[in-house]
């Protein structure tokens, strides 16, 4: 529900890419003017410009600028001014991503900032910093035939068969040298991304593999990478891990995923290369996991 006429655009950019959903909602997200209260304590988390505040199962946000939210389980508030910059167009996506990985980490479902793509069921969960190439290898890896579950946030949780990987349906943003189709401009992006044309497949997928994405080579390559590492990078990749509520279950998680085939994928440093090598990366990774052409 939005009921502040300046937010509608940045909420309609975020949130248009999910597919529709027929059953019960699992939590009521209100976008509005004023910006809910925050504790006056210090914070128990700082990411950045963002300060987060536990309270049990509430989870209270200030961007460092004039957008606030409250988050409980079944409902979050975000209000405040986001503005016509870049900057509070950033602060909103951010508050967002935390607020969703908190009530969906009450339920069991991690949140993880990464991508992830698909083939017959089976999934790689992509994870890195930003920059590291992770929007770039996703979107490279649907024109190669794989689905393209998310290129921001992923949810991980334990199926009937072991983890599996949900993405979080937002729009796409790629880097304009490795788009080979028409795409849209994103105003206030910050690193001058663009949305190409992609459907994202909603559907769960079986994870096979882990990867962590850089890039710094003049050829790319596929390399094994220890346990540890991995644990760690999901870890940072997940704000929900400092609830203590969920952090027992990230932690399990973390040492789950560090069990899977777990791999580096470093990228080329040039955009040209890259367009022409990360489909073998890909299948390299895939022949090693076991995911079927």
């Amino acid at each position: 529900m939005v009921n502040e006429p300046a937010l509608v655009v940045e909420v309609d950019r975020l949130f248009a890419p999910m597919p529709d959903h027929d059953g019960p909602y699992a939590a009521e997200i209100i976008f509005q003017a004023d910006a809910p209260a925050v504790p006056a304590r210090e914070p128990d988390e700082v990411y950045g410009p963002i300060q987060l505040w536990r309270d049990g199962v509430e989870l209270f946000l200030d961007s460092g600028g004039p957008l606030h939210a409250r988050a409980t389980p079944s409902s979050v508030v975000v209000g405040g001014v986001v503005g016509d910059g870049a900057l509070g167009a950033m602060l909103l996506r951010r508050i967002v991503h935390h607020v969703i990985a908190h009530v969906l980490s009450l339920s069991g479902r991690l949140v993880a900032h990464g991508a992830a793509v698909g083939r017959h069921g089976k999934g790689v969960l992509m994870l890195g910093a930003s920059g590291s190439g992770k929007s770039s290898s996703a979107y490279l890896a649907s024109l190669a035939g794989w689905s393209l579950l998310s290129d921001d946030l992923v949810v991980v949780a334990q199926g009937a068969h072991g983890l599996e990987l949900v993405g979080v349906h937002r729009a796409i943003a790629v880097p304009p040298e490795v788009i080979e189709a028409e795409a849209s401009d994103i105003e206030h992006d910050l690193r001058d991304r663009r949305r190409p044309d992609v459907v994202l497949d909603a559907r769960p997928h079986r994870l096979a593999a882990v990867a962590l994405v850089g890039h710094g080579r003049e050829h790319g390559s596929v390399e094994s990478v220890s346990g540890l590492e991995i644990a760690h990078a999901f870890i940072g990749s997940t704000p929900a891990a400092g609830n203590t509520d969920v952090a027992a279950e990230a932690l399990r998680t973390a040492a789950t995923l560090a069990t899977y085939p777990r791999y580096r994928l470093l990228l080329p440093d040039t955009a040209k290369e890259r367009l022409r090598e990360t489909a073998g990366l890909f299948e390299s990774l895939a022949a090693s996991a076991g995911i079927e052409k």
